[in-house]
């Protein structure tokens, strides 16, 4: 009877300090990380559409393209759309003119590594407009000489532009 009662005694606060570590255990967990794709507050959204491997913000649309030149126009925040560019572009400092930014030789993460743009916020007054420009230069044509790919520019190798050197 006494083997009974301890082996019982043994079962039930056995049991209960099971029960007591589990539900510390489940009490000390910390709480699931937040999925990645929360914005913060005033922070823009990317779409799925990509111009020259930026991703367009939602809210704007492609207005027009020219040459290595694309136009985005939509209603967001100028705020939001500088940190926007910021995000998914390697800038240095913009330069201020007027009601626009420009940021000169950005680099686009994700792009292309190669390439360079030229990518600016107007602040058109009641919408924004975000150009990308691929101002990449050419690759150099191998087996030229510093002279034959001056003259190919148009100019003298003295920077003198091969027209008015002619009297034209």
């Amino acid at each position: 009877m006494q083997i009974r009662s301890l082996a019982l005694l043994v079962l039930v606060f056995g049991c209960s300090k099971s029960q007591t570590s589990t539900s510390l255990g489940k009490a000390d967990a910390s709480p699931p990380p937040q999925p990645v794709d929360r914005l913060l507050p005033g922070e823009l959204a990317q779409s799925k559409l990509l111009v020259f491997g930026f991703p367009i913000p939602q809210g704007m649309v492609v207005e027009r393209r020219f040459g290595e030149s694309v136009y985005l126009k939509g209603e967001v925040s100028p705020s939001e759309l500088l940190a926007y560019v910021k995000a998914h572009a390697l800038t240095g400092p913009a330069e201020r003119i007027g009601a626009r930014r420009v940021f000169s030789k950005a680099k686009i993460r994700g792009g292309d590594p190669a390439r360079i743009y030229d990518i600016e916020i107007d602040d058109a007054g009641g919408f924004q407009r975000l150009v990308v420009t691929d101002v990449t230069p050419p690759p150099l044509e191998p087996g030229l000489t510093v002279e034959e790919r001056w003259r190919r520019a148009g100019y003298l190798p003295d920077g003198t532009p091969i027209a008015s050197a002619h009297g034209m």
